[in-house]
């Protein structure tokens, strides 16, 4: 890969093509680094099927279930519905604002995983919850209705008004990162993962359970690459600081519907994960 010219190392970041020696101009995405291989080759490890989870088992045993505890769980999972379709939209400026070739690919594989999560959840919701509608769009118009209101503000106010400011240009991918990975996918999707693998550590829904496992091991790496991508940046002291504040409000998005010890047990993880990749010494510094 040492010997490439730098033409062929340029991805078109809304398709992943990769652009050809004709297409490159000046101001087109090229790497500074090429870290970021080290994650496609971690994506490459991690593909898996969404419609080949057997939810037929979970399909039987959820009328079964107490009522609470279905309650609960279609809290969780209708939040999931209607969060993996809107990261999977709004992810797509993300690639553009990186202003790197390399980054800009490993986005869109990573939108392509989220694509992935948004076909397990739909599955869930028609064959698992049976909510009502024919269709994708309508079965996410249901989930709406029963999502908790601090998950549906984060990822169809907040996360769309993120992306619109990226596509124009008006603020800079480490705001992007921050709020995207730092916040809706290091807090509140990781929170909510959380609550259930632990609920479904029974057995009780061993698809939606499976399903929840993988999805969570693609986040673990997206993640990863989002703090990679701000150690890189290296975001002013007042990006940090909106990101350490937006994460206390966020671990508390799933109201009830995730248990408190695990959303306290998560508030604090983006601080950790900022300090260890040396963040906060930037914040301290401004002080």
């Amino acid at each position: 890969m040492a010997d490439r010219q730098a033409w062929d190392l340029a991805f078109d970041p809304a398709t992943g093509r990769r652009l050809t020696q004709q297409e490159i101009g000046n101001g087109n995405l090229l790497p500074s680094s090429r870290w970021p291989s080290f994650f496609s080759r971690v994506v490459a490890r991690l593909q898996w099927d969404a419609r080949a989870i057997d939810l037929a088992a979970d399909a039987r045993e959820w009328p079964e279930l107490p009522d609470e505890r279905r309650r609960r769980l279609t809290a969780v999972l209708a939040g999931f519905r209607v969060a993996e379709d809107a990261v999977a939209e709004h992810l797509a400026p993300f690639g553009a604002a990186a202003n790197n070739s390399l980054v800009a690919w490993v986005l869109y594989l990573q939108r392509r995983d989220e694509q992935r999560h948004a076909i397990l959840f739909d599955r869930i919701a028609a064959e698992v919850l049976e909510l009502r509608g024919d269709t994708a769009d309508e079965r996410r118009d249901a989930a709406r209705e029963l999502a908790p209101a601090g998950v549906l503000e984060l990822f169809e106010e907040r996360l769309p008004a993120m992306a619109g400011e990226l596509a124009a240009g008006r603020t800079g991918v480490d705001s992007g990162i921050g709020l995207y990975h730092m916040i809706l996918e290091g807090i509140v999707l990781y929170a909510g993962q959380r609550a259930l693998l632990a609920d479904l550590d029974d057995g009780a829904l061993p698809g939606v359970h499976e399903g929840v496992r993988r999805v969570e091991l693609d986040e673990r790496w997206h993640i990863g690459f989002g703090l990679r991508c701000l150690m890189d940046a290296q975001p002013s002291s007042d990006v940090i600081e909106g990101v350490l504040a937006s994460a206390e409000d966020a671990a508390g998005a799933w109201g009830d519907a995730v248990p408190s010890e695990i959303s306290e047990a998560i508030a604090p993880m983006c601080q950790r994960r900022l300090a260890v990749a040396k963040l906060l010494d930037t914040r301290a510094a401004a002080a």
